[in-house]
């Protein structure tokens, strides 16, 4: 996980038009009850998700029907604007997106789509994204 520094600001607004969510975030309370959510999953559905996890973070990448929705979680989605990036589903940076893609990217400095979370602002790297398994989420929330 990468935090953007003092120096970057970028305001978010909410987006004319949504992007079909291809991920899901959530951070808190609201990662802990996303791992219970995909743990009442079917094992078939699981199968096709894939994700990182961190402290008190959990990032899922699949298909926009795969996705559970959970109160609190960010959906990210792709903007063919900003190659690399998922970015919020409801939200637009206020300057331009070309500008602020290279920005966060200067930034990562690693290869692969990384998540775009915002408030506070940061950039999840998701090449170590894995199959989701239930021993994974389990084990997960025990030392969450």
């Amino acid at each position: 996980m990468i935090t953007a520094s003092a120096s970057f600001e970028v305001t978010w607004k909410p987006r004319e038009i949504a992007l079909t969510p291809v991920a899901v975030a959530a951070r808190g309370e609201a990662a802990r009850r996303l791992a219970h959510r995909l743990l009442r999953s079917n094992d078939e559905a699981l199968e096709q998700l894939q994700g990182v996890a961190g402290k008190d973070l959990i990032v899922i990448q699949g298909k926009e029907e795969l996705l559970p929705w959970v109160e609190g979680a960010e959906y990210l989605g792709s903007d063919s604007q900003a190659r690399g990036l998922l970015l919020p589903t409801i939200y637009e940076p206020d300057l331009p997106l070309a500008l602020v893609t290279r920005a966060l990217q200067s930034r990562l400095r690693v290869a692969g789509i990384s998540a775009v979370l915002v408030n506070p602002l940061i950039l999840v790297p998701l090449r170590e994204a894995r199959p989701v398994h239930r021993a994974s989420l389990s084990a997960w929330l025990e030392n969450s």
